[in-house]
């Protein structure tokens, strides 16, 4: 997705639109079922205009990166070699948004449009920069739990955005939101608001979708805990799908024993009660401004109305298996951590548009079709 706008004044005319217009075509939520004393799987949407050309990365140990496409920007950015391998969903070859690493450590990035882009550090801080695209690399590469990447966020590193330059591809900050899980449970959210990092640390901390800020939507969903399924709030704005989501997860039955493919069903059906049909139109006083957006991309024939949720995913971090369903495909792929070779050595390798497997007539294990590519997937032009 190639999306280039002339600056109005401090912000560029999409990063105006962005922020006006995420509300209604950036509507991701996040499910972590971890109620079930067997199972720990995390599910999925994401929701835009396009699928934002993905692209599925697997990364082995040992792989050096950098916290900053800013080579000027590296002196003062964190950096790290790669200690456990992962799989991830890249957006247009620029950043992972959804991924999960071998030792069962899943993270998502989410829009979040009320929320700074840019954490506030003191001029004599000794923390290290981390660009907002390197967020979930930084915590799959280097991580195996919640808590150890918890308390890197807050110690060791500060985020700040990024704002790509007119002609590249990538021209515009996305200010977003931390999800991440792990095998043992544990759960946090991490925002930034005002310049503050706030960080919600628990295992009770399931559900994420966009704005309002975490603390409103918690507060929000608290009022419908006893609210029948009828009752409960319709529309796909962040907070009604909290909501529902909440609702959903509470009333899961749990499969019998280790019962994963049921469990993977029981996600998918969870997150069909908040997912956007494609086709879903935008209210009536935004179509202009979701016509301009699409009428910027490389190929407007890739979007399909409004909005639409263009891919789900499922990390499940007690078996360490990851699933990937597309809007354009009847049934999802997988990828078995057991069946890949991570260690030092491996290239890495993807798969472009992996949104587009069923059209290849590729179904099941996508591991046969990942291919190899020379250094790493941050040296890949932005598409």
């Amino acid at each position: 997705m190639k999306i280039v706008f002339r600056f109005v004044g401090r912000l560029t005319f999409l990063s105006i639109v962005v922020m006006i217009l995420a509300r209604i075509v950036t509507a991701c939520t996040r499910i972590f079922w971890n109620t079930n004393p067997d199972l720990k799987i995390v599910g999925r949407n994401e929701d835009f205009v396009t699928a934002s050309h993905p692209t599925l990365v697997a990364t082995p140990k040992s792989v050096q990166r950098w916290g900053t496409a800013d080579s000027e920007k590296k002196p003062r950015a964190i950096d790290w070699t790669v200690k456990y391998g992962s799989i991830a969903v890249f957006a247009n070859n620029r950043f992972p948004n959804d991924g999960m690493n071998e030792a069962g450590l899943t993270a998502r990035t989410l829009y979040y449009v009320d929320g700074d882009p840019n954490q506030t550090i003191a001029p004599d801080d000794k923390k290290k920069e981390l660009d907002e695209d390197r967020w979930v690399s930084f915590v799959l590469d280097n991580f195996a739990t919640v808590a150890d990447a918890v308390e890197a966020i807050r110690n060791d590193v500060y985020i700040v955005s990024i704002q790509g330059e007119k002609g590249s591809g990538y021209s515009y900050a996305t200010p977003k939101h931390l999800a991440m899980a792990d095998a043992t449970g544990d759960s946090a959210i991490v925002e930034i608001t005002g310049g503050k990092l706030t960080i919600f640390h628990g295992e009770e901390y399931r559900i994420m979708t966009n704005p309002p800020s975490y603390q409103e939507e918690l507060e929000n969903a608290a009022k419908y805990k006893d609210t029948p399924a009828e009752e409960l709030p319709a529309s796909w704005s962040a907070a009604d799908r909290f909501v529902r989501a909440d609702y959903f997860l509470r009333n899961l039955p749990h499969p019998r024993g280790n019962d994963a493919a049921t469990a993977y069903g029981f996600m998918y059906s969870a997150l069909g009660n908040v997912a956007m049909p494609a086709g879903l139109p935008g209210p009536e006083e935004d179509r202009g401004l979701i016509k301009q957006l699409v009428a910027a991309l490389t190929d407007p024939t890739e979007t399909y109305g409004d909005s639409a949720t263009f891919f789900q995913t499922i990390s499940d971090l007690t078996n360490k298996h990851f699933r990937f369903k597309s809007l354009i495909a009847p049934s999802d792929v997988y990828f078995d951590f057991s069946e890949y070779n991570f260690a030092e050595g491996q290239p890495v390798r993807i798969i472009k548009r992996i949104d587009e497997y069923a059209q290849q007539g590729w179904s099941g294990n996508v591991v046969p079709h990942l291919v190899e590519i020379e250094g790493d997937i941050y040296d890949q032009d932005i598409e």
